[in-house]
């Protein structure tokens, strides 16, 4: 029997309709970190000084926390690893902008790059990675030729990929509309293609009504600017990277600053408020925090002003607005083992995305791969040597996302190893004579032992060995100019024997310093003393023995200190530039400016300031200075009035 049924045509519609929708949403592949539905918030508050810099405090007075921040740094300057453990501290992924110098000179596939993207890798957080980004200004000292340009995204996509999965590329071009028949003032001929770009980033602000007025600009908001960019790119997730609407505006004349709140206020409700149902592939929004009218006559503080404040409250309380990331790379934790003979290693991987290989590699070298979970790997170490050796994991999800987690581990066949250290703090360690303080940052824990010089004084670490065994020396001081030259320790290594190391403590504080291997006898006490010297302190920190019998403790290690100088921003800079610092303590900062030949030009700060991260505004007249390159020089001292951090920066002024 043949039936003939007749289907309308607005039931096919539907049922495709349907079917599109389980089909999308069963098989639906993003971007690194990209979520599913929703946007995340962010924000850049280095500068706001109700804030400090503080997420905590930002998250506290916002009364929501936020999914991720952002900060900038040259490409020639080290991995910005004080801010990346903050954002790792709240759960929070970094932004960063990535600024190349004016001709791309530092950005050369070479160490640093490898390096740094290492570092990178190393991180354990997501890392949005703008680099370049508003390449379609004139006001960015790497505009030119688009060639140029993506030939060197291209380089650094190709590192990032092969170094650090963990980094999503976001290209990010200035939203201003394109100028017809100039190359180098659109924004498609800069595009480097799909296959290199991983989101595709926007930056635009909304100056204030006088701005608007003067450019022409009165009939454009938020919508049309943000489409301006949006629209080019139906297939790409979509990061506002700065935005922002001015609550003052400090144009006209004379340039007194004008209120404008509900200018502010308005701008953003009509962003946030738009952005689920009009821009659904915006995936992340950024405000700029920042009180900037020294530098380019706007206020986009989000602090300054508590209508503001609320009002941004208010906007990101939908659930839309989202405070954590997709992890679809996979995030992998190793634990510290000592392995030896045949043994297991079991790692963690948390991965939104299913999880269909994981591959061990030791020191480099591919040791076993797995299939599916538990991800316990199960190896034969017995024909390595014992050591230190680096356990590197790669995972690869159903998307062909990749995620890479790192541990140094022991390898001890031999069954001799040893990693102690002893602090002077620990009970192991006896001082006389001498006396507690924390006014260095370069220390091992949170004290040292001070000993006055021609004294009695002295600091004495001993050991009590459990077996006839070599052990290997470092010891840890805190570096000073006021230091002695020629610190004494003497090592008491058996019943009888004895010898005396003279060391530097001038200089390479904060890291281990090997003083030698002793041979040890069981029962018989290893005692370290540290005398008292002629020509100036000595420090009794910390010290390390180490034993694994061919492989010696790395002896450069250095510890986190106390207080960080941040490169300025903008640099290059006309006019004017902010300097950051962050310093984990309270004290005495000094922050001074000097030209080439070092003559002083400016102090900036010389002052108590409070641990947090604190900005300088360094502004000169027009006349004042030549272009070319200045330095900047951020000095702490102690409660004695000693110098005990110094550390200096170079910027370069463009007029």
């Amino acid at each position: 029997m043949i039936l003939n049924y007749q289907i309308k045509p607005v039931s096919i519609k539907i049922f495709l309709i349907l079917f599109y929708l389980i089909e999308s949403s069963d098989s639906q592949t993003l971007t690194k970190y990209e979520p599913a539905a929703g946007c995340y918030i962010g924000a850049f508050i280095l500068n706001d000084v109700k804030v400090s810099g503080q997420i905590g405090k930002f998250e506290q007075l916002i009364g929501k926390e936020h999914a991720g921040y952002l900060t900038y740094t040259s490409v020639s300057s080290p991995f910005p690893k004080a801010f990346v453990d903050s954002c790792k501290k709240y759960n929070a992924f970094m932004q960063l902008g990535f600024e190349p110098d004016s001709a791309f000179r530092n950005v050369i596939d070479g160490p640093h790059l490898r390096n740094w993207a290492k570092a990178a890798a190393r991180s354990g957080i997501p890392i949005f990675l703008r680099f370049a980004s508003e390449m379609n200004g004139d006001w960015v000292p790497w505009f030119g030729p688009p060639s140029l340009y993506k030939e060197k995204w291209k380089l650094m996509y190709n590192i990032m990929k092969q170094e650090a999965p963990n980094v999503a590329m976001v290209w990010c071009p200035n939203w201003r509309p394109d100028i017809p028949g100039d190359s180098l003032r659109s924004i498609m001929p800069y595009y480097p293609g799909d296959e290199y770009v991983d989101w595709v980033g926007v930056n635009f602000y909304m100056w204030g009504l006088y701005y608007d007025s003067v450019m022409g600009e009165t009939h454009i908001n938020t919508l049309q600017k943000l489409r301006a960019v949006y629209d080019k790119f139906p297939n790409k997730p979509v990061m506002i990277c700065e935005w922002a609407a001015a609550s003052k505006e400090y144009r006209g004349y004379p340039p007194i600053p004008k209120i404008t709140t509900s200018y502010c206020t308005t701008y953003m409700q009509q962003l946030y408020n738009s952005l689920q149902s009009q821009f659904p592939r915006v995936k992340a929004v950024f405000w700029f925090d920042y009180d900037s009218h020294n530098i380019n006559k706007s206020d986009f503080s989000l602090t300054n002003d508590s209508i503001v404040t609320d009002s941004y409250k208010n906007v990101i309380q939908s659930s839309h607005f989202l405070t954590s990331y997709n992890q679809n790379v996979p995030l992998i934790s190793i634990p510290f083992r000592v392995l030896k003979g045949f043994d297991t290693l079991s790692v963690d991987i948390q991965c939104t995305r299913a999880i269909v290989e994981a591959r061990l590699f030791l020191n480099g070298n591919l040791i076993q791969t797995l299939t599916g979970s538990p991800w316990k790997f199960s190896f034969d170490v017995n024909s390595f040597s014992d050591g230190e050796y680096e356990i590197e994991v790669r995972a690869l999800t159903t998307d062909n996302l990749e995620g890479r987690g790192f541990q140094n581990v022991e390898i001890d066949n031999n069954d001799d190893y040893l990693s102690m250290v002893i602090d002077n703090s620990d009970s192991l360690f006896t001082g006389i004579g001498g006396w507690i303080s924390t006014s260095q940052p370069d220390r091992y824990g949170g004290d040292y032992y001070v000993i006055p010089a021609n004294s009695p004084a002295y600091g004495e670490w001993t050991f009590v060995p459990q077996k006839t065994r070599s052990l290997k020396i470092f010891v840890m001081w805190s570096a000073h100019p006021n230091r002695s030259a020629n610190a004494k320790y003497v090592i008491f290594f058996s019943s009888i024997d004895s010898t005396i190391i003279s060391v530097d403590q001038r200089s390479n504080g904060g890291k281990w310093n090997y003083l030698g291997e002793f041979p040890l006898v069981v029962g018989i006490p290893l005692k370290v003393k540290l005398l008292s010297s002629s020509d100036g302190y000595c420090i009794a920190d910390a010290i390390r023995l180490y034993q694994n019998t061919t492989t010696s403790v790395e002896d450069s290690k250095t510890f986190t200190t106390r207080l960080e100088l941040f490169q300025n921003y903008p640099n290059p800079f006309n006019s004017s530039t902010v300097i950051s610092y962050e310093l984990r303590v309270s004290g005495v900062v000094r922050l001074k400016v000097y030209d080439i030949l070092g003559r002083e030009v400016a102090t900036l700060v010389n002052e108590v300031k409070e641990a947090g991260v604190h900005n300088s505004e360094f502004r000169i007249p027009h006349s004042a200075l030549s272009s070319g390159v200045y330095i900047y020089e951020l000095e702490a001292r102690d409660e004695n009035g000693e110098v005990s951090f110094i550390d200096f920066k170079k910027m370069l002024l463009v007029k």
